[in-house]
């Protein structure tokens, strides 16, 4: 069993990688009227008003039916959440569909120290922290485990963009180190999560009603519950299970990083050239892809 310090920086470790794509064949965002990137947009806080979400996924995986959706709704209520330092910034569903976060004081499972956004500590030092540019996220694998489905999503930073603390008027990747606008690994353009989440949970509400048609559309944001029966049981972006494990599970790899920035739809050197040095100006965040239904007339 490790030491209580030890256990005390695994956290700090999981809860610094937890803060920190193009369309499915056939979708083409062209086609996809937008919304203009002014306010009041349902559930799409103002302060994102210059940023979307961009989807794409191995083939055979559509991200607008089935688990994707409520993986989708998950991990864009999550980063809303921590961008806002407001854990009721979330999409509807959300806080039923997800347990609470872990006690972090002793042992716990590394998927359920964040699951929920925040964990009692603000994310920015602003409020709210506005993101510009976009985010790519690519559904990479979806496997059957005894509790349900397993779910590894590649999570795009180098497109994501705040204001510069150290450089005035300038911009720096979250990818970046903030003070330096360098990348400290060239894989650290990517992020892998992994998320697990069950339609057979006593914790479901016997009321709740799966989504039946596409989830895409115009608007950055569903205007309604999108969860169904699905439960997330888990989700972390470095430790898997009990902190005290000897050794504990650190479950992301070089090649599975490698992995996702070759399914981002920047390249790996274009990705690295956003995410490295001081901009002007962010990346156009274009529509959001594959977006979701506007909410019926």
């Amino acid at each position: 069993m490790i030491r209580r310090t030890s256990a005390f920086a695994i956290a700090t470790l999981v809860a610094m990688t937890s803060a920190a794509c193009g369309t499915e064949a056939g979708r083409d965002p062209a086609t996809n009227p937008g919304l203009p990137a002014e306010t009041d947009v349902a559930n799409w806080p103002n302060s994102l008003a210059e940023f979307r979400f961009h989807w794409s996924s191995t083939a055979g995986i559509d991200v607008a039916l089935g688990a994707a959706v409520p993986v989708r709704a998950y991990l864009e209520s999550w980063y809303i959440a921590s961008w806002t330092n407001g854990p009721e910034n979330v999409y509807p569903g959300f806080l039923r569909a997800t347990p609470e976060s872990a006690d972090l004081d002793g042992n716990y499972l590394g998927q359920l120290a964040w699951i929920r956004p925040l964990n009692g500590a603000p994310s920015y030092p602003v409020d709210p922290a506005k993101p510009l540019g976009y985010m790519p996220m690519h559904i990479q694998n979806v496997d059957a485990v005894a509790s349900g489905l397993r779910v590894t999503v590649c999570l795009g930073e180098y497109s994501i963009y705040f204001a510069s603390d150290s450089s005035a008027g300038k911009l720096v990747s979250v990818a970046a180190d903030k003070s330096t606008a360098q990348l400290a690994d060239p894989l650290d353009t990517v992020r892998v999560k992994r998320i697990e989440l069950t339609n057979n949970d006593p914790r479901i509400p016997a009321d709740a009603s799966d989504v039946d048609t596409p989830q895409e559309g115009p608007a950055p944001a569903p205007v309604g519950d999108v969860f169904g029966h699905w439960f997330i049981t888990g989700a972390s972006s470095s430790l898997w299970g009990p902190v005290d494990a000897d050794p504990p599970d650190f479950f992301v790899t070089p090649e599975m990083r490698r992995q996702c920035q070759e399914a981002m739809p920047d390249s790996p050197e274009k990705q690295i050239e956003m995410a490295t040095g001081f901009k002007d100006s962010p990346p156009p965040h274009g529509k959001p892809i594959p977006g979701w239904p506007l909410a019926p007339q």
